[in-house]
């Protein structure tokens, strides 16, 4: 067999080893792919695309999913909804699963159902929707914002009081008892010079003596020596007419009687008969009630709507049908730390005495007001930290509106910041609204935070 294979390598005339040259070294052939391998690499590519395929389609339908159907199909399925739940539709009546109310119609002309209530800008409120007819049934009234003078009048609480002017204050100057009292009642009317009391006073009866003695005595160069004991008795304001019959009678008296020295009532009375009395006991006040006073409280929020000189009418509540007219006299600088108000006062004639003090009545001031935008008082709502009223913004609208007030008078109030004239505001049934409107908010998510006046 080696010879057959020798033959066959020889077969060309010459040994394998000696026919064929040795190669120079190099690179060695790349080998062949292994069977199979190009039909995996295309399975491999085309599994690759399949599942991209898949992953799209899966993105993309759920994308749609989530997009709200066409207008068209919403008003062709859709004709109630929440009130509560705007985003809830039906196409037949029923009540809503989340809060249980009655699902209401979706008004003609609108393709879907209401949108959610947009937060205002007062902290826990949020626009609210109300059917026409409902708001006709709970009472809501609106009315416009319009300028017009606010302020010009102001009614406050007046209380009749004397004029301090016209007071008097009646002491005696000696010392002694009250022998007889004439003056013995509270609100005895007295005129000048009518006797108030009899005081009997060793003390003066000394001075009077002193008087008569140095009038006898005899001055060589003829001054007058009683002068100086003259004058002692006038100091102790003895009448006038008691010192002329002194100097008459030319007997000195331990009773003397003392005289009002005005006319009027007798507001207080300090002696009784028989008290012992000096310089320091107050005997009687005697007021003049023919001008009186009118004071009255006026809070800090009217300061600058009251002036000196303004026109006041009082009216008693014990004198009705009488009305007495007067201007503002003045007005006091100081504010009370209890009541937070100042007083003014104006004086009145009171001639008939009809006027008494401590009665108590109406006041009222006119003035000229400012004209500024304003809205009914039942409009605006106070909830202590601030204040807001809802505006009609059409097709049952109403959104929440901070507000800053100004002067109010009788049925109107001013308005300095959040509205404009000519807005449309809920005059009456505001607090329905407002319950309403606290609710949807509550429900919808936190409300902002209280934001200023626009």
């Amino acid at each position: 067999m080696s010879d057959r294979w020798n033959h066959d390598l020889g077969s060309g005339g010459a040994p394998l080893d000696r026919d064929i040259p040795s190669a120079a070294p190099g690179p060695a052939p790349p080998s062949a792919p292994p069977p199979g391998a190009r039909f995996m690499n295309l399975f491999r590519w085309v599994l690759f695309a399949g599942l991209l395929v898949l992953a799209v389609g899966s993105i993309a339908g759920y994308v749609l999913s989530r997009r709200p159907a066409g207008h068209a199909a919403v008003a062709h399925r859709a004709r109630y909804y929440c009130p509560m739940h705007p985003s809830y539709t039906s196409d037949k009546p029923g009540e809503c699963p989340i809060c249980g109310m009655t699902l209401e119609p979706i008004p003609p002309g609108t393709a879907t159902a209401p949108a959610m209530p947009r937060a205002g800008d007062v902290a826990g409120l949020s626009e609210v929707h109300i059917a026409l007819d409902r708001a006709q049934l709970i009472g809501v009234r609106t009315a416009r914002v319009e300028k017009r003078p606010v302020g010009g009048q102001l009614e406050l609480v007046g209380f009749v009081g004397p004029d301090e002017a016209r007071i008097r204050r009646v002491q005696i100057r000696v010392a002694g008892w009250v022998q007889k009292l004439f003056a013995n009642r509270t609100g005895q009317r007295v005129s000048a010079g009518d006797p108030l009391l009899s005081l009997y006073s060793p003390e003066l009866y000394q001075s009077e003596r002193e008087f008569l003695i140095e009038k006898e005595a005899k001055d060589p160069l003829g001054h007058d020596v009683a002068e100086a004991a003259r004058d002692r008795l006038q100091l102790l304001e003895v009448p006038d007419d008691e010192l002329r019959r002194l100097e008459r009678e030319w007997s000195a008296l331990a009773v003397v009687t003392l005289r009002a020295p005005v006319g009027g009532t007798v507001l207080e009375r300090g002696v009784t008969e028989g008290q012992y009395v000096d310089a320091a006991t107050p005997l009687f006040t005697i007021a003049d009630l023919s001008r009186v006073w009118v004071l009255a409280d006026l809070y800090e929020m009217d300061f600058a709507r009251v002036h000196r000189g303004d026109r006041a009418v009082f009216t008693a509540e014990a004198l009705r049908g009488r009305s007495f007219n007067g201007r503002v006299e003045f007005i006091y600088p100081t504010v009370s730390n209890i009541t937070r108000t100042s007083k003014l006062r104006l004086s009145l004639d009171n001639a008939s005495g009809a006027l008494m003090p401590g009665m108590y009545g109406r006041l009222t001031l006119s003035g000229a007001g400012p004209a500024g935008l304003a809205v009914p008082s039942e409009a605006v709502i106070h909830a202590g930290d601030h204040d807001y009223l809802f505006v009609a913004k059409g097709d049952g609208q109403f959104e929440p509106r901070a507000v800053i007030t100004g002067a109010e008078a009788g049925e109107w109030v001013q308005i300095l910041r959040g509205v404009s004239e000519g807005d449309t505001v809920v005059a009456s049934g505001s607090f329905l609204i407002d319950s309403e409107s606290r609710l949807k908010a509550a429900i919808g998510g936190p409300a902002p935070a209280a934001g200023h006046a626009r």
